[in-house]
């Protein structure tokens, strides 16, 4: 009944943004970074233990090795007010972010238009999700980057880094509020989805009602304007620098024979003959990974 209740309550239910409401929470991301203007969310995975069953088929595909127990997966994508906006509930534990991004990003891609979401590493961001989820780089790709691009490209990567920090607030938000989260789910698919779908509905009439939100908190302008003065970042040790990555430069041109023409941006061989040789373009350098979403498919 409560479910049933909230799924229309119009402070509680989930609903994907229109393109005013988008183009608000770009704004009030944009406030906060500056560097991006159309980041409207955050993305995150959350893996919740759930009780065996004795199909053994239903088994097999809630375990999950990794965490080495039976496991439910879902994904939600927080807006800058801290509610849930999308949400995909009750997948099965084996299943990666990856593989449940596959399933609904069809839906989010003819949603969204021009604007992005922040993710982390766990999810596709090349092929049809490339311009849509977006994050930081790993370090092994930072690594790949060619010089002249990678002090903009890890610029841009510390800002994603710091917009991902939002998705892990409501998570905490909605495992900090709701105890429920903290036993295992029922074992029925059905009464499994229920309690989740309540425990979203609840938190997104919480924030609405009572405004107690992380994320709502530090997108709110005046704390940005606080920020601003006081130049309050924890997260900085997480960051990249270009200077981090020198001497790994150094050691692939040793590695490799080559140095720096300077020249389009390209990595030549210094017999300059090009015979046999090996030629470095910035393309080979950029920060995409392999197509996730074609594998799922």
């Amino acid at each position: 009944m409560a479910v049933r209740r909230l799924r229309n309550n119009p402070l509680a239910r989930v609903q994907f943004p229109n393109e005013e409401k988008m183009q608000q929470f770009a704004d009030m991301i944009k406030l906060r970074e500056p560097e991006v203007g159309d980041v409207i969310g955050f993305m995150d995975g959350l893996s919740l233990t759930t009780e065996c069953t004795s199909e053994r088929l239903t088994q097999n595909a809630y375990y999950s090795g990794y965490h080495c127990d039976t496991m439910v997966n879902n994904v939600l994508a927080f807006g800058a007010d801290g509610k849930v906006f999308f949400c995909a509930l009750n997948y099965p534990g084996s299943w990666n972010d990856g593989s449940v991004t596959a399933q609904f990003f069809p839906h989010i891609k003819n949603r969204i238009g021009g604007y992005k979401i922040c993710v982390d590493q766990g999810f596709p961001r090349s092929g049809d999700a490339y311009g849509t989820l977006v994050g930081p780089v790993s370090r092994r790709t930072a690594q790949r980057l060619h010089p002249a691009v990678r002090a903009y490209y890890l610029r841009l990567s510390n800002v994603y880094t710091s917009l991902r920090q939002a998705s892990e607030w409501g998570m905490r938000g909605l495992q900090g509020t709701f105890p429920r989260i903290k036993h295992r789910l029922p074992s029925d698919c059905e009464k499994r989805r229920l309690v989740l779908e309540c425990i979203v509905y609840i938190h997104n009439f919480r924030t609405d009602l009572v405004g107690q939100n992380q994320i709502q908190t530090v997108f709110d302008p005046e704390y940005e304007r606080v920020i601003n003065i006081e130049g309050y970042d924890r997260i900085h040790r997480y960051y990249y620098q270009p200077e981090d990555f020198e001497a790994d430069d150094a050691i692939f041109l040793a590695e490799h024979g080559i140095n720096e023409n300077g020249n389009g941006g390209e990595y030549e061989q210094i017999d300059g003959h090009g015979e046999g040789g090996e030629y470095y373009h910035m393309d080979n350098y950029l920060p995409l990974d392999a197509n996730i979403i074609n594998n799922y498919n």
